[in-house]
């Protein structure tokens, strides 16, 4: 079952013209993700505060608060409310450097040049959340398997 407490990433609302989108949105990302007959789950936190309302990716990141957990979001934008997929837009700010210093800083600090994004559907969501937040995976592992329009549908099968 998902988890409930504050150290986990945001899903952040940043388009708000349809509240029952929005609870659909909620409702794919929470549903859990079956791999080998296990459920899996989004640990994540739903933020809907109107501050985020159109907010470029960028900027969002820079907007976040200084004790955000961790270097990864997720963004429900015009485009995941619009798209018959509704896609939702991964956002990883890991620090590029293996200097110890730079996983301490806030995400005001972060460099445009390590913000990174890629979309994904809302089933694999659990599946990023899960092995990104553990370091399990990096980023690159998920960018790499991007079908051709862009968007992560989950890995092939081998």
């Amino acid at each position: 079952m998902p988890t409930h407490n504050e150290h986990v990433p945001w899903v952040i609302r940043t388009d708000f013209s349809n509240d029952h989108k929005w609870a659909a949105v909620r409702k794919l990302i929470a549903a859990p993700q079956i791999l080998v007959g296990m459920e899996f789950y989004a640990n994540v936190k739903y933020v809907s505060d109107k501050k985020y309302s159109d907010v470029a990716c960028n900027d969002l990141v820079h907007s976040l608060p200084g004790d955000y957990p961790g270097f990864l979001c997720f963004l429900v934008d015009a485009t995941t409310l619009s798209d018959a997929e509704h896609t939702i837009l991964v956002v990883g700010f890991t620090p590029n450097s293996l200097n110890a210093e730079d996983y301490q800083r806030t995400p005001q600090q972060t460099p445009v040049a390590d913000i990174k994004t890629f979309r994904a559907l809302p089933s694999e969501i659990p599946s990023i959340e899960n092995n990104l937040s553990v370091a399990n995976m990096d980023f690159e592992d998920f960018t790499r398997a991007l079908d051709d329009d862009g968007v992560f549908r989950g890995f092939p099968e081998p």
